[in-house]
């Protein structure tokens, strides 16, 4: 497609912002051991803890797993050059989600490769953009669903059949034609946006294919999307013994009291703690019956509803002797892939900047890396037929994301045409004062009575013939309006949320392709704090004028 993209920023807190997040982009956040990266500056190289057979090593492995995706080269010289002495990483991720994933995905991948580029550029040494994709979690509920909006404006949630929550982790649920349906849905979705002119692009690309699991989706996915600009996608499968013997090291080194310090600090800078460490699943164990959780308990960590402990030093000996079968949970994950790779910088939201907070003390306190943390840009995509009804309904954005998803008063739908009512209410007046000169007529001629009640009569049905035509185009237009409203609310902020956390890619790229995303890695700032609004202009074929520009 030609160029059409326009962007406009508004402020950061556009669409509400948790408090940690909003304190850290008002560059307030201050703590020992959590180094918040407001521009390329403030990120600095890690120390190489690697060696060349390490590096060498984890490179091989890389490349083994994800050549068979078939990427592009671009993949595959990025994986290469982290052989090279010094190299380091820029890392995003997220959980593996149905026909892509929320919007937000896009994002941190598209920041991650434009940090990764500029510290390449600056450090004179490869830094590559990598995508965790985190198929350990066992979340299915939340990842086996996506959001549209469907041709009646409604928002529409379209679920994989088959599926619910348990304790298997994403990458081992493998997707079937028959048990997930995929062929009905894969219609569904064709049904609703068959009019988009690259519908069969958008399906080929978003739908999971029989025989994937929810990771394989979710990596074909990104590499086919940004494997031209050099993001490498990592699935923790493919170095998981590399993983359990950080995991296991941790572990040995009994993190409690580094855990409890460092929430002690970020208590005493006047932050809630997310999730106590206390509380907080610790590791998991992953069997045949999925994953089980160890939390602090007993004399060290014990299963969830399970008697007995063990201490940290048996919890260690485990996870040394069976490798493949343990993963961090979410606290100490970040530590964890600290020590197995050689990570400059990470790119997360409020969720992974409470944790990083949360963890900040502990890095201290333990001698851990502590790699920068840039918070992902915010972004709302906003196509001609949003952009449209922002037009007619006379929407400012910025109102529409105070709103919440309730922007407009739709109350007067129930009610009558006011136009038509006025016109009734005139015709009635009229026709009775018509009626009114009745005797002052039949003083003059008695005949005329007849022809008065006539014309009194094809006045009155004249006037209601109008208000009928008033009654009729004030409800099309209120119709009009109540679709542009509609389309407003369940396109921007759905569910009353920030449209990057609800809606997928698909319906973007069933209309527009896949090449302005590549625009978009031109246009954003990766150290923005602002909320961007990308317009996306008309399809191809369509009128539009200018390039990216702020309007």
């Amino acid at each position: 497609m030609d160029s059409q993209l326009r962007l406009e920023y508004l402020r950061a807190d556009a669409l509400g912002l948790s408090g940690l997040f909003g304190t850290a982009l008002a560059g307030q956040l201050k703590l020992p051991g959590l180094e918040l990266a407001r521009q390329l500056e403030d990120i600095k190289p890690p120390r190489d803890r690697f060696s060349t057979g390490e590096r060498a090593r984890l490179a091989r492995c890389l490349e083994a797993r994800i050549s068979t995706f078939e990427p592009p080269v671009a993949v595959l010289d990025s994986v290469r050059s982290i052989e090279t002495a010094g190299a380091s990483f820029v890392v995003c991720g997220q959980q593996p989600g149905a026909f892509g994933g929320p919007l937000l995905c896009l994002w941190k991948a598209l920041q991650t490769v434009r940090i990764a580029r500029a510290l390449s550029v600056s450090w004179q040494q490869p830094v590559v953009p990598l995508y965790w994709n985190h198929a350990d979690d066992h979340d299915v509920a939340e990842v086996h669903h996506g959001y549209f909006v469907n041709p009646n404006l409604d928002l529409q949630k379209i679920t994989l059949a088959g599926l619910s929550s348990g304790r298997q982790p994403l990458s081992s649920i493998v997707f079937d034609d028959e048990r997930q349906c995929l062929p009905a849905i894969r219609e569904l979705l064709r049904q609703l946006f068959g009019y988009l002119p690259r519908i069969d692009e958008a399906l080929e690309l978003c739908m999971p294919q029989s025989g994937e699991t929810f990771a394989t989706a979710s990596t074909r996915f990104l590499l086919q999307l940004f494997g031209h600009l050099g993001l490498v996608v990592l699935e923790p499968d493919w170095i998981r013994e590399d993983l359990s013997h950080h995991l296991a090291a941790l572990v040995g080194n009994d993190p409690r009291g580094a855990l409890a310090a460092g929430e002690e600090a970020l208590s005493k800078a006047g932050h809630e703690v997310p999730v106590p460490h206390a509380q907080a699943a610790l590791l998991f164990r992953v069997d045949a019956a999925g994953r089980a959780a160890l939390r602090l308990g007993g004399e060290g960590f014990a299963y969830d509803e399970e008697p007995g402990s063990r201490t940290v030093a048996e919890l260690a000996a485990e996870v040394v002797q069976e490798p493949g079968s343990w993963s961090a949970g979410a606290l100490l994950r970040p530590l964890v892939q600290d020590l197995a790779l050689p990570v400059a910088a990470h790119v997360g939201g409020p969720r992974e900047l409470a944790c990083h907070a949360q963890l900040a003390g502990t890095r201290v306190h333990l001698g851990l890396p502590s790699p920068a943390f840039v918070p992902r840009v915010s972004v709302t995509l906003i196509d001609a037929e949003n952009e449209n009804s922002l037009l007619h309904a006379r929407a400012p954005l910025a109102e529409v994301f105070e709103a919440r998803g309730a922007f407009g008063d739709l109350s007067t739908a129930q009610g009558g045409s006011e136009g038509a009512e006025a016109l009734r209410t005139l015709g009635a007046e009229v026709r009775q004062r018509l009626l009114d000169q009745r005797q002052a007529l039949v003083a003059i001629d008695g005949t005329l009575s007849g022809s008065l009640k006539h014309t009194a009569s094809k006045v009155s049905a004249a006037i209601e013939k109008l208000a009928g035509k008033v009654a009729r185009a004030e409800a099309n237009h209120l119709g009009h309006g109540r679709r542009h409203l509609r389309r407003i609310n369940h396109s921007l902020v759905p569910r009353g949320l920030a449209q990057e956390s609800v809606l997928n890619a698909m319906p973007f790229i069933a209309a527009y392709g896949t090449a302005w995303l590549d625009e978009v890695l031109e246009a954003l700032d990766p150290f923005g704090v602002e909320h961007s609004a990308i317009y996306l202009g008309p399809l191809d074929g369509e009128s539009g004028s200018g390039n990216l520009a702020t309007p």
